[in-house]
């Protein structure tokens, strides 16, 4: 309410080691009226694509249609030292989990099966798909983000990474796509 109040058009959250965001978001949902919404971000290994799409229909809705979908896979370090589970081809994980997810936020009935997600049956969560930006770094996972996303989160990315790299790879990849634009955050 506080930075709604003090006239900002926006407000990013990240998940890691604390309170769940995507709760705090739904519940910040309430209490505003007109501020942005979004995650910044929320790791994909933890969570299945039903899981995830179900909790961000639920804070669209929450919102009022504010809410932006900020996710991304973490680090090796933390999602195989301190959750068990692999970290082998990402990029490949990541393509596969935009596979799934982003047809179950449109209100679709995936039957999807790939080498790392799996996701069958779709969702009764009556909201608009948020808009969904990954946290991608590198030119495999820029294109990736482009053919299959909205736009990138970044992190730790200046100015002259963003103009050079982060925006024209992502752009390219959305136009041969044949995707809107997507956004740089």
């Amino acid at each position: 309410v506080n930075a709604e109040n003090d006239g900002f058009d926006s407000i990013w959250f990240g998940q890691i080691f604390g309170p769940d965001v995507l709760t705090v978001l739904a519940l910040a949902g309430q209490k505003t009226s007109r501020i942005e919404l979004g995650t910044s971000v929320v790791p994909t290994y933890p969570r299945h694509p039903h899981a995830l799409a179900a909790q961000a229909l639920t804070v669209q809705a929450a919102s009022n249609g504010r809410f932006n979908l900020g996710i991304g896979l973490s680090h090796g370090p933390v999602v195989e030292g301190m959750w068990g589970l692999p970290f082998d081809k990402p990029v490949r994980r990541m393509r596969e989990y935009l596979e799934a997810l982003v047809p179950l936020l449109a209100g679709e009935n995936p039957h999807y099966g790939g080498e790392t997600v799996t996701a069958r049956g779709g969702l009764d969560v009556r909201a608009d798909a948020p808009p969904v930006l990954v946290a991608a770094l590198g030119p495999q996972m820029l294109a990736v983000t482009g053919r299959l996303a909205d736009g990138t989160v970044t992190w730790m990315t200046g100015a002259k990474t963003i103009a050079d790299l982060t925006a024209p790879t992502i752009r390219a990849a959305a136009e041969e796509a044949g995707r809107p634009e997507p956004r740089v955050v």
